[in-house]
């Protein structure tokens, strides 16, 4: 069985806001908090329609669309792999077989896991499933190192197969069977090995032209959102879609605002609708009968051609920043400007409408996230939300306890 080593060092346990931070997501670790940057990668090109995710994963964003990865440093010596970052899966794997991806030139340019002094294979295998594709995975353990923060004996998975993805996984959710996670995933072991204070992160991933998104594993920053966090209760299991755990929550309502000043109401009903926030999905996906609403409010919009599920718009539709499609949790409403809700796939010269029709797996995925900062809080079961914002940075580490996430506006 795989040990957990104690923590490196004692680190204060309140909350506490530091100045005079890099206002880009360069690196930065503090007492209980690493912030990381975010990339944005275009996946490889292909017309495969957006799959549903199966078990843990789902490989359309790395077909069709944009992921976003970090860089991690693995093993001994230390070699440099990125990965998407997914808060819809639980566990890191590497090294895709590039040949079987959509794009092998692609595939090879994220790094390999490869030859570490210090890998322990483990000799237990397993089999993450897709909705058209696969990954064989042989799980051992090294050292993963995020920024300066040094994880020992995390355990991970080495692909020995695959099929379609161009890049391994980060999991930054709990595991579908629950929150007690039967070994330390990244997120485990950065609290356990004292580098956070809890099992808690923030997620900012920018626009499609930004290259200033990023993570801040253990804290938030207050310069990144507007107004106060929003708290929401994450949903359990047995109340769930889908009946696993994962970052289920409650939304309020949604609508549409013209640039004309024009509300188009979609749907306003308390707890009217289990979503997941999932930034391993290029789009969203709501069930039909709200789907259809905000369909309405797009009369451009033209049928998906065979083999798609996406609506297509008129490009200048999707480049305007003064329409809204607006998502209520709460007392908070995010507003996400068309010109993040539209995906535009320049390679194919169309762009498409950000949200599809799903009555088993609803999800706001990136078409959503980049207009919204969220704050994952496993420890406490809270997802916490505001509109994003980019007005310099100001750092505050995530402490223990109930009231560990600050709401400070």
């Amino acid at each position: 069985m795989l040990s957990t080593l104690l923590p490196l060092a004692a680190l204060p346990l309140a909350a506490h806001a530091l100045i005079d931070f890099p206002a880009d997501n360069r690196m930065v670790q503090e007492p209980g908090m690493i912030r990381y940057p975010i990339t944005v990668s275009e996946g490889a090109p292909s017309k495969n329609n957006v799959l549903r995710r199966q078990n843990s994963v789902d490989l359309s964003p790395q077909k069709t669309g944009y992921f976003y990865s970090i860089q991690v440093n693995m093993g001994t010596p230390a070699q440099a792999v990125s990965v998407n970052f997914d808060t819809g899966s639980d566990e890191l794997w590497v090294n895709p077989v590039c040949s079987k991806s959509t794009d092998a030139k692609f595939c090879e340019t994220f790094g390999r896991f490869n030859g570490s002094q210090t890998f322990v294979d483990l000799h237990k295998n397993a089999t993450i499933r897709y909705g058209t594709g696969y990954a064989d995975i042989e799980y051992g353990y090294d050292y993963i190192q995020i920024g300066s923060a040094k994880i020992s004996q995390q355990m991970f998975g080495v692909a020995t197969d695959s099929k379609f993805a161009v890049t391994g996984i980060l999991g930054a959710g709990p595991s579908l069977s629950g929150w007690d996670n039967s070994y330390p995933r990244v997120v485990d072991s950065l609290a356990k090995q004292g580098f956070t204070n809890s099992r808690a992160f923030s997620l900012d991933i920018r626009s499609l032209e930004s290259n200033r998104g990023s993570v801040v594993f253990g804290g938030i920053d207050t310069q990144k959102f507007s107004g106060k966090l929003e708290k929401r209760p994450i949903i359990p299991a047995a109340s769930s879609p889908d009946g696993h755990t994962r970052y289920w929550i409650y939304l309020d309502g949604i609508s549409v605002t013209k640039r004309n000043g024009s509300v188009i109401d979609i749907f306003d009903q308390p707890n009217g609708q289990a979503v997941l926030l999932d930034s391993g999905y290029t789009v969203s996906a709501l069930p039909k009968a709200i789907f259809d609403k905000i369909l309405a409010a797009f009369p451009d919009a033209k049928p998906p051609p065979q083999g798609t599920d996406l609506y297509q718009v008129p490009c200048s539709t999707g480049n305007s920043s003064t329409d809204y499609v607006n998502f209520k949790f709460g007392q908070t409403v995010i507003n996400v400007a068309y010109n993040d809700f539209i995906w535009h796939q320049p390679q194919y010269g169309i762009c498409v409408l950000g949200v599809t029709a799903d009555d088993n797996l609803p999800v706001l995925g990136d078409t959503f996230l980049r207009a919204a900062y969220a704050v994952y809080d496993q420890d406490n079961r809270n997802i916490h939300l505001a509109n994003s914002k980019d007005c310099g940075s100001n750092l505050v580490a995530i402490g223990k306890g109930p009231d560990a996430v600050p709401s400070v506006a």
